[in-house]
């Protein structure tokens, strides 16, 4: 089954919402096949979906691998995530309540897919 994300990547490259099984998710966050951190943009509730965010764990350390990612830094913040530097790509995709009411990842949601893209013209519209 695939799953809808966000791909935010350095340079011209820009946003991409994309929709692929879910090993591409992880292979998006860290092409180089190393292991992916996580971190919540939207906290998930009762009352609707969460979002989270993936970034390759090496980012920080091999920044010749991994370029900074000025728009993922402004993108995340305009969602609510972390304000700080990224570096590489970084992915976005949906957190939902699991059976046991831990949080577990999804894809995101007509809804989400349409605020991304209104941060991401207002973060546009900033610069």
């Amino acid at each position: 089954m695939d799953i809808r994300f966000v791909l935010v990547s350095p340079g011209t490259s820009g946003l991409t919402i994309r929709e692929a099984a879910w090993d591409r998710l992880w292979q998006a966050a860290d092409p180089y096949g190393g292991v992916t951190s996580e971190f919540v943009i939207h906290r998930v509730s009762r009352a609707g979906l969460g979002m989270q965010g993936l970034v390759a764990d090496a980012a920080w350390l091999a920044k010749d691998r991994y370029p900074p990612n000025h728009l993922a830094g402004q993108l995340v913040g305009a969602l609510g995530g972390p304000d700080r530097y990224w570096f590489g790509d970084v992915v976005i995709c949906g957190l939902r309540l699991g059976d046991t009411g831990e949080p577990v990842l999804c894809g995101l949601d007509d809804n989400q897919c349409r605020l991304v893209r209104q941060a991401y013209s207002a973060v546009h519209e900033e610069a």
